[in-house]
């Protein structure tokens, strides 16, 4: 899978007040200040964000375009319904946070927590999922092309209603999901996961 990294060339270092006050969310380098703000129907274009906590700060309606987030705190932050592009979330606490219906192409989690996050009904593309924590996530129809998993946590996440044929899941922690029948066809899982997989969906399987 090639995937496209966020384009960044040039910026200005901003706080985050800063760039709400002069309108401007483009080529910037925005860290944390302790003002409560409230920034709505915006694109985040070629911007790194680093060491914010967003728990005093309201994004609603947020599009992000050529984007490095690191070290940031988003939970339970929505996105819900908005687009995506060439992201980067790194070391990131992303607990609960809502994708429902978003679209997102070439964008990886690396190195987050990300327990609870919701990818229902989303459309996935160009994805990498690094040495991060999904668990108890929901993946409830939800279109998946490109999908690379590594080192990633998905117990107890849900999968229902998927084409995952020919994801491979062999380095995951799959203990516990929840998956049905249709999600299943043409995943790629080694020989644990297997048996694991087997007894969720009421296979018994007997060790002579």
């Amino acid at each position: 899978m090639k995937y496209n990294k966020p384009k960044i060339k040039i910026y200005d270092d901003k706080k985050i007040s800063e760039c709400v006050k002069e309108n401007n969310y483009s080529n910037l380098h925005l860290e944390h200040d302790d003002s409560s703000i409230k920034i709505s129907d915006i694109t985040f274009d070629s911007c790194i964000i680093e060491n914010v906590n967003f728990s005093t700060i309201c994004l609603e309606n947020i599009e992000l375009l050529d984007v490095i987030i690191k070290n940031c705190d988003l939970s339970n932050t929505n996105f819900d319904n908005q687009y995506l592009t060439r992201v980067s979330f790194i070391n990131c606490k992303l607990t609960g946070v809502s994708f429902i219906n978003a679209i997102l192409k070439d964008v990886s989690f690396d190195h987050c927590n990300c327990q609870y996050v919701n990818f229902s009904g989303a459309n996935m593309n160009n994805i990498e999922i690094i040495d991060t924590d999904m668990s108890k996530g929901a993946f409830v129809e939800t279109k998946l092309k490109s999908l690379e998993l590594n080192k990633t946590k998905l117990s107890e996440a849900e999968f229902i209603n998927l084409n995952l044929n020919g994801i491979d899941f062999t380095h995951c922690d799959i203990s516990n999901i929840k998956i049905d029948l249709h999600s299943l066809k043409g995943i790629k899982l080694n020989i644990f996961q297997c048996v694991d997989v087997a007894r969720i969906i009421g296979v018994e399987v007997v060790d002579e």
